[in-house]
C-alpha cells in the first residue's frame, strides 16, 4: 500500500541524558522526533545526525531494520554530546 509507514519497537531503548533533561527512545518514530524537536545545535557538521534521520527515514518506509536506526541514533547522540545508556547497562547495545 503506498505511502504506509511503520514503526517498530527497538530491540532496547536508548536513554540520553543531557543538562535538564532525561530522553526515552524506544523506537524509530520516536528517534525521528527526538533529532527534529529535541537536538542541540549541531557543532561542525552534525554528519551523524543526518546520518540518523536518513536511517530513521528508510526504517519507517520499510526499507530497512529497526535495529539499523537505533544504531544511527546512538552515533548521533554521542556526536550531540548526550550521555547514552540502555535499560540493561550495555551502552550502544
Amino acid at each position: 500500500m503506498p505511502g504506509l509507514t511503520q514503526d517498530r519497537l527497538w530491540s532496547e531503548a536508548v536513554i540520553l541524558e543531557a543538562p535538564n533533561r532525561v530522553l526515552r527512545v524506544q523506537s524509530t518514530r520516536d528517534a525521528l522526533l527526538c533529532l527534529k524537536n529535541h537536538w542541540p545545535p549541531p557543532e561542525g557538521n552534525g554528519s551523524a545526525r543526518s546520518d540518523a534521520l536518513a536511517a530513521c527515514d528508510r526504517v519507517i518506509e520499510g526499507q530497512d531494520e529497526p535495529d539499523v536506526a537505533r544504531a544511527a541514533f546512538i552515533k548521533a547522540a554521542e556526536e550531540a554530546h548526550f550521555a547514552v545508556h540502555s535499560w540493561t547497562g550495555r551502552e550502544g547495545a
